[in-house]
């Protein structure tokens, strides 16, 4: 299994609401791509570390499927509307086998 871990600060101004919005956009691709096992996005707690933040785990079978999701209409369109809520010079986006 390949997880990718995906972090990204949230813009000044953007509210919960709109990132709420956001969260259900990027949560949906499991919906269109059958290569997601499993997806999970939130707002981070700010409890440690990182705060004012969204968090992504995909895990995906293979290489081949992380992939096709990357590659994807769905994950494209993602793409395109992230920078409206989020600050695109720092993401943190890693992969990990498990």
């Amino acid at each position: 299994m390949i997880r990718n871990i995906f972090i990204a600060t949230i813009k000044e101004g953007v509210t919960d609401s709109e990132i709420q919005k956001e969260i259900e956009l990027m949560r949906n691709m499991k919906n269109e791509l059958p290569e997601i096992k499993e997806i999970i996005v939130e707002k981070s707690t700010g409890w440690i570390g990182l705060s004012n933040v969204v968090a992504m785990t995909i895990d995906v079978e293979s290489k081949q499927d992380f992939d096709k999701v990357i590659q994807s209409s769905a994950h494209q369109n993602v793409s395109k509307t992230a920078p409206d809520f989020f600050r695109t010079d720092n993401f943190i986006l890693t992969q990990i086998e498990y």
